[in-house]
């Protein structure tokens, strides 16, 4: 497995209490969840910057079919 598990040391921790659960049904994104590269979590925060390393959370997804998925829920509602 290439992908690093671990968080990165500038984890603190805070982000535990923040973590999402995944939605039964579409994806994070849609349902308003961010990712901490650094901390590899999803969590639930309304700011850009994830609250336990300050990093800046990511609020789309990467792979290109799921944003034009993505894309189009978000024009619906």
């Amino acid at each position: 497995m290439s992908r690093n598990e671990t968080p990165h040391p500038s984890c603190v921790g805070i982000c535990k209490q923040y973590v999402a659960k995944k939605p039964f049904a579409g994806g994070r994104y849609e349902y308003g969840q961010k990712r901490c590269q650094m901390c590899i979590k999803f969590i639930l925060w309304e700011g850009l910057w994830c609250p336990c390393c300050g990093y800046r959370l990511r609020t789309q997804t990467r792979i290109g079919r799921l944003k034009e998925k993505f894309r189009a829920s978000v024009r619906i509602s």
